[in-house]
């Protein structure tokens, strides 16, 4: 018989104190007052400090202080009612001893409630350090294909079990732990007592843990038989498996606590499990499909560019009269054709764009790029259109202002500011094209005085189909374009109002070395 075994119950060490105060004042009775039997008194007083309960202390004290007045009272009784002087000398040391070991038991007590105040608060902090280990560990081994060979091995060390058996729900096996180490096993391998939990049978469907609900243990030839610690790993809606260990049965509460909290913990970590393997296969799903739109993409830029391209060069051709004189009204029908034509060429280059931006396919190839050159070009380029609507264009900007990137989108990018400055300008106004550098960075910007945007615009500027009237190709996707060009060489895009009016886009992009 172990020593939890032969420790007395609260209730049974009061009945013994209560017992012991009746004996001593028995015993104080039958003797005469010049024997100092009441020194008895103290040694119920000296028991209650193996008990936490400080109220049977003081009721103790009260009884063993009224059964010596009481014992002295009927010694001079006996007496003739003649008192003793060395009898009143020993009722009054009793008394002082008595409320001495008092006062010794009472700090006894305040001690051992510290001292087991801080043990319990110590095995909490050793709890929730051990939840933590484990936490970071499911956290740690949640795509590897370990999470279940993880939760054997941290039930086992959390729960301080040496035995401890994980059934996951719909499999064949269990992990087994013993001696710290998880292993896989049949289920035939889970003993007779604990079978009957592992199918989630019983009581087990429901989030709640319990030592063998229902089985109470019981003594058979002065041993104790063990039972069985449940733990069933379940939410709201599924069972997803239990966990097993054949325990000793205890008062001791703290071990469920810290069960449930531990189930707590291996419940979300399946459930986060499951939303891991459920977006890997959507990734899977999606690359698959990103894989067949990059495809159809690059066979669209293939297949609608050439025939487009040889159509315009064919229609260039018969203008200049490379087949013939033709009548002066095709002429122009010739070179509105060709208009159409390259504006279908620089849709179809837009959506191409938009669809590798989105794709999240970058440019693989990449330069230095001239911006205080390219800014001149794009000047010369649109001076022709410009003029046609009375706005002037103007540049600032110096040649050494090189930037890193692909050069046929920053182009586009800033192609489309020009042209969507040109559109919103009004007769007699001035655009500015400036290109300048500091030590780490380049910007370029495109100005100019025209009707300017509206505030409630600016906040979705540059996302895709804005709804606002400063798209470059009438497609909306203009500063959208311009927005992740700069954004895919690292850079950026800004807006600025211009007073009195007016507007300012800059582009700032990482200087190339």
């Amino acid at each position: 018989m172990g020593l939890r075994d032969a420790a007395l119950s609260p209730r049974q060490l009061a009945l013994v104190a209560y017992a012991l105060i009746a004996t001593a004042f028995l015993v104080d009775m039958l003797t005469p007052q010049t024997l100092d039997a009441e020194v008895l008194y103290t040694i119920p007083v000296v028991l209650a400090a193996f008990s936490p309960n400080r109220k049977l202390t003081y009721r103790l004290v009260l009884l063993a202080i009224l059964a010596d007045e009481l014992g002295a009272i009927f010694d001079a009784a006996i007496d003739g009612f003649h008192w003793e002087i060395i009898g009143i000398e020993n009722r009054f040391l009793s008394l002082i001893s008595l409320t001495t070991v008092a006062a010794l038991t009472l700090s006894v007590q305040g001690f051992a409630a510290r001292v087991g105040s801080i043990s319990a608060l110590e095995v909490q902090r050793r709890r929730h350090e051990a939840l933590s280990a484990a936490a970071d560990r499911f956290l740690s081994d949640m795509g590897s294909g370990q999470l279940d060979a993880a939760i054997a091995a941290e039930a086992a060390r959390v729960l301080e079990q040496s035995t401890m058996y994980w059934c996951p729900a719909g499999s064949e096996e269990c992990w087994v732990v013993q001696g710290g180490l998880p292993r896989k096993a049949s289920r035939a391998v889970v003993p007779p007592d604990l079978a009957d939990f592992v199918d989630g049978s019983r009581e087990t469907r429901h989030p709640e843990l319990f030592f063998a609900r229902g089985v109470k243990p019981e003594r058979s030839a002065g041993k104790t038989q063990p039972t069985v610690l449940a733990v069933p790993i379940a939410d709201k809606t599924r069972f997803m498996g239990i966990l097993l260990s054949p325990v000793q049965p205890s008062s001791e509460t703290g071990l469920l606590v810290i069960a449930a909290s531990f189930a707590s913990l291996v419940v979300g970590a399946l459930q986060q499990s499951h939303l891991v393997a459920d977006l890997a296969a959507h990734n899977r799903k999606l690359d698959e499909k990103q894989g067949v739109i990059q495809g159809l993409i690059d066979a669209i830029a293939h297949d609608l560019r050439t025939p487009l391209a040889a159509l315009s060069v064919t229609l260039e051709q018969a203008g200049e009269g490379a087949y013939g004189a033709l009548p002066a009204e095709y002429a122009g029908v010739l070179a509105e054709s060709r208009t159409s034509i390259h504006e279908i060429s620089r849709l179809a280059e837009t959506l191409l764009l938009v669809a590798r931006l989105e794709s999240g396919a970058r440019r693989n190839v990449r330069s230095r790029v001239p911006l205080g050159t390219m800014v001149k070009e794009l000047a010369a380029e649109f001076g022709a259109m410009a003029g046609a609507r009375g706005v002037s264009i103007v540049t600032r900007s110096a040649d050494d202002v090189v930037a890193q990137g692909a050069r046929g989108d920053l182009r586009r990018a800033l192609a489309n500011l020009v042209a969507n400055a040109i559109a919103h300008t009004p007769r007699g106004g001035t655009i500015e094209l400036s290109a300048l550098k500091d030590a780490h960075s380049v910007e370029v910007s495109v100005s100019d005085d025209g009707y300017g945007i509206d505030e409630q615009q600016r906040g979705s500027l540059f996302e895709r189909f804005s709804g606002t009237a400063q798209s470059g190709t009438g497609t909306g996707l203009g500063l959208y374009i311009v927005r992740r060009v700069a954004e895919e060489a690292g850079g950026s895009v800004r807006y600025e109002p211009r007073e009195p009016r007016g507007s300012t886009f800059t582009l700032s992009l990482p200087a190339a070395a």
